[in-house]
């Protein structure tokens, strides 16, 4: 018996041995740790998704016992002035993008292959340009693009009038609002190149435009595609700036969404809408993390 007790104490030393040490706090420690967390995703977005996605199948909300209905979505989808709208912010957001993947790119370039001692500067004033309150850029690009603003008081004759109140300042202003955001993930990616890599294509005679179409960009591709997700979403839902610097011209998804709901009281309409652009949304993502094949990067 006293073998046997011995050989069975062993084999349990053994087993604490493979699994190593005990950590303090175990399941308790986790759960510490994802209570806040986890408390704030259900509180802040899934309790309000749950509440938009109700609404918008409820026949008179917010009265959640006058029955369920598609009618809403019906509505959105059969409106003639809804496709207009989404095309205008189609439009819009698209042109940011661009425009700031034009500046994005050579930027990042520049910083990661070009800039040596001036790159940590240039990130950093790249971090503190975002670090000033969205509203407080777009009120700023108000004054400049105005009638008596600063542009129209560089450029000769009578004042532009479509600087201000127009597309071109909503694309202008989204554009300068979130190039930080571009820039970054696309400046991340091209710091996994290797400097070589360039200079191998430059000693089989490959000009720059071929290094930036089958190198530069393929590389880059990941990060572009996550500065799209962190950057074209939330242009498609904007509302603030097409108010303070839009006009008639550029009237977008986001105040469209805001004038059914706080306008005119549409909760049904303006919830469909909202989920259905939230569902866009999804679906771009994961377009975007399918091309740049994101579970294959080594972080």
């Amino acid at each position: 018996m006293a073998a046997v007790g011995e050989a069975l104490g062993i084999g349990a030393r053994t087993d604490r041995a493979r699994r190593g040490p005990r950590r303090p706090g175990g399941a308790r420690g986790a759960f510490g740790i994802l209570f806040a967390p986890v408390t704030l995703l259900i509180v802040l977005f899934l309790v309000p998704f749950l509440i938009m996605v109700q609404m918008s199948v409820v026949k008179f909300p917010p009265r959640t016992d006058s029955g369920y209905t598609l009618d809403h979505y019906v509505e959105v989808v059969t409106n003639p002035l809804n496709p207009h709208i989404a095309w205008t912010t189609f439009t819009i957001a698209t042109t940011a993008m661009i425009v700031m993947l034009l500046v994005a790119l050579p930027l990042a370039y520049f910083m990661v292959f070009k800039a040596a001692k001036w790159e940590l500067f240039l990130l950093l004033a790249l971090v503190l340009a975002d670090e000033l309150a969205p509203v407080v850029k777009v009120y700023a690009w108000q004054v400049i693009l105005g009638r008596n603003g600063i542009l129209n008081w560089l450029i000769p004759g009578p004042p532009v009038e479509w600087l201000l109140y127009s597309s071109f300042a909503v694309i202008l202003t989204l554009a300068t609002t979130y190039i930080t955001y571009t820039t970054i993930p696309i400046y991340a990616a091209m710091k996994a190149i290797e400097p070589a890599t360039f200079e191998a294509a430059t000693d089989l005679g490959a000009g720059w435009w071929q290094q930036a179409r089958k190198i530069l960009i393929p590389l880059a591709a990941p990060g572009i595609f996550v500065a799209m997700i962190l950057v074209y979403i939330p242009m498609l839902t904007d509302f603030v700036t097409s108010d303070i610097v839009g006009g008639t011209g550029s009237y977008m998804m986001g105040q469209r969404v805001r004038d059914l709901i706080l306008g005119e009281g549409n909760w049904g309409t303006g919830s469909a809408l909202n989920f259905m652009l939230l569902a866009m949304s999804v679906l771009l993502s994961l377009g975007a993390y399918r091309l740049a094949r994101l579970n294959k990067i080594d972080a």
